[in-house]
């Protein structure tokens, strides 16, 4: 565990690692300060998980890079762990930016020859390893921050939502009107790590923004962040103001 008195980087999955330093499309689009040199370092080790606050309620997750060649959530990941860094948090918030750190550093979507968010209800699988965390650290709510080339599915910049639990769709109409991105059902997936979280009883969506994979545009990652801000003020762990 390393850290300062504003927060604490814990590895939670030994067996992810890489060096995302080797990605230089990333590495070129972040602000590299101590607190995101720590995170890439521990990354070398496995999945980084970094808590920001003071472990009170609320406790919410934000995970990114579960697909390593999705470049602007772990962009803008990178961007919301360097703006809460010293901010007053009303709660506990924890971020996830490299999720599973060598295919970050490699570029490729696929986790062992396969897609890692198909396989979260597994056990110890990369996702498994965080749905575990979010269960034993209390996590009230879970926002996981993808990107969608043009033309795949959904294609498009959105807000993906369980019908199941109706606190998810509340959540994604939230960000979607804060946002103005529209909404989606999930896809009848078990092992897709919003679905395991919403089964779990913890409310959860998927925010997705239009960017071609193994690369980033500015708006892309403005928009992922707008994500993580809107998501971050309806748990009212913490409110933008400047």
């Amino acid at each position: 565990m390393q850290g300062s008195s504003n927060y604490k980087i814990i590895l939670i999955d030994n067996s992810t690692g890489g060096d995302v330093s080797n990605n230089t499309v990333l590495m070129e689009n972040i602000n590299k300060t101590p607190v995101i040199s720590e995170l890439i370092e521990t990354g070398k080790k496995g999945t980084p998980l970094i808590v920001l606050g003071d472990g009170s309620q609320p406790r919410v997750m934000v995970v990114a890079g579960v697909h390593g060649a999705e470049l602007p959530s772990q962009i803008a990941a990178t961007n919301i762990i360097n703006h809460l860094n010293g901010k007053k948090i009303n709660g506990t918030v924890y971020v996830v930016p490299f999720a599973i750190p060598h295919n970050t550093a490699s570029s490729t979507r696929i986790n062992n020859g396969t897609d890692p968010d198909r396989v979260a209800h597994n056990n110890g699988t990369p996702l498994n390893n965080i749905n575990n965390v979010s269960v034993t650290s209390n996590i009230t709510l879970l926002a996981d921050f993808h990107s969608a080339q043009p033309n795949d599915i959904p294609g498009k910049n959105c807000i993906i939502y369980d019908p199941t639990n109706p606190k998810s769709q509340e959540l994604a109409g939230y960000i979607g009107n804060k946002t103005g991105s529209p909404l989606m059902e999930v896809g009848p997936y078990p092992g897709v790590l919003s679905t395991v979280s919403n089964r779990n009883g913890i409310p959860s969506v998927v925010c997705e923004v239009l960017s071609a994979h193994n690369k980033t545009d500015q708006a892309s990652v403005e928009l992922s962040y707008q994500y993580m801000l809107a998501f971050l003020e309806y748990s009212g762990v913490y409110k933008n103001t400047g």
